[in-house]
């Protein structure tokens, strides 16, 4: 009997052993995100694109933990109309991480007390609490658990929410800005999307990517994005899509919700505007310029 409690005791360990080896941790330093925020019709009708990092600054204790403090270095801002800029540099917040629970909590700017930001031990059908969820009145649950590869190993990957394609990744956290809020599914919410991540030098994901600098503040032309406005946004029928700036756009492509192409327009040198007609339904477009970036916005088509 003795001997059975010990073969199960050893199989336990070694199952929980394995678990925290199948576990990309979160980094806690030398790392940074870079992400793209974009708005349509403001006030006055107008649109904008703002791109910027998220790095490491200095640790620093609160309470009776350790926390590795977030800043962004600088901010890229492109708009018109009544478009002002959201994103400024600065202190973000600071972030810990309990690996045994595989969760990572959040000290938020202005406040001394920390509130879970990340849950990787989410199933299918959880609803997703913390941070994240702070502006909605009915919180994210989890749609669906897939992989993606960052570096060289394949993380776990949360859609938490379709109408913005919300992704939790092991290792790299939201794709929706990383400490940014859920706007659920309320329409004309401004959208982020992660254009890379980058460890100890590295670009870990997307695969491929041509380069993930750091945005800092010395400007340099060839990293600013393009700025472009899909109107009418709702659309009722025909919508255009125009792109302001230097900037070719190679490709637009169409998916719709559940991840499915649309259409696809090779636009090679054509002008950089597009119009098209859709059935009714919540669209995301794809932009992906000569150097071989890629940009998102959303459209909603009404019947």
């Amino acid at each position: 009997m003795r001997k059975l409690i010990f073969i199960t005791a050893v199989l336990l360990a070694m199952h929980a052993s394995a678990q925290n080896r199948n576990y990309h941790s979160f980094p806690e330093d030398n790392a940074w995100w870079n992400f793209e925020r974009f708005q349509g019709m403001c006030f006055m009708g107008g649109f904008s694109t703002e791109s910027y990092s998220i790095t490491f600054g200095a640790d620093t204790v609160i309470g009776d933990f350790m926390y590795s403090s977030l800043r962004i270095p600088y901010v890229y801002f492109s708009g018109s109309g009544g478009c002002t800029q959201s994103i400024f540099p600065g202190y973000a917040g600071a972030i810990r991480q309990d690996t045994g629970l595989r969760k990572v909590f959040i000290v938020p700017p202005g406040s001394n007390g920390e509130v879970l930001l990340y849950d990787f031990t989410l199933e299918a059908g959880d609803t997703v609490r913390g941070y994240l969820q702070r502006e909605i009145d009915t919180p994210d649950t989890v749609i669906s658990i897939d992989s993606v590869l960052v570096g060289d190993q394949f993380c776990k990957r949360w859609l938490i929410n379709s109408c913005y394609e919300i992704y939790l990744i092991e290792g790299i956290g939201s794709t929706f800005g990383l400490v940014e809020a859920s706007p659920g599914c309320r329409t004309d919410m401004p959208g982020y999307s992660l254009d890379c991540y980058s460890l100890q030098g590295e670009v870990q994901y997307p695969d491929p990517v041509t380069g993930c600098p750091l945005l800092t503040s010395v400007y340099e032309p060839e990293k600013a994005s393009p700025v472009f406005r899909i109107y009418p946004n709702p659309a009722s029928g025909p919508f255009t899509v125009d792109i302001s700036g230097p900037f070719t756009i190679r490709e637009l492509r169409i998916t719709d919700l559940a991840g499915n192409t649309v259409c696809t327009q090779n636009t090679g040198n054509q002008p950089n505007s597009f119009t098209g007609k859709l059935p009714a339904g919540l669209y995301i477009l794809t932009m992906t310029d000569n150097k071989g970036r890629t940009f998102h916005q959303k459209l909603i088509v009404n019947p």
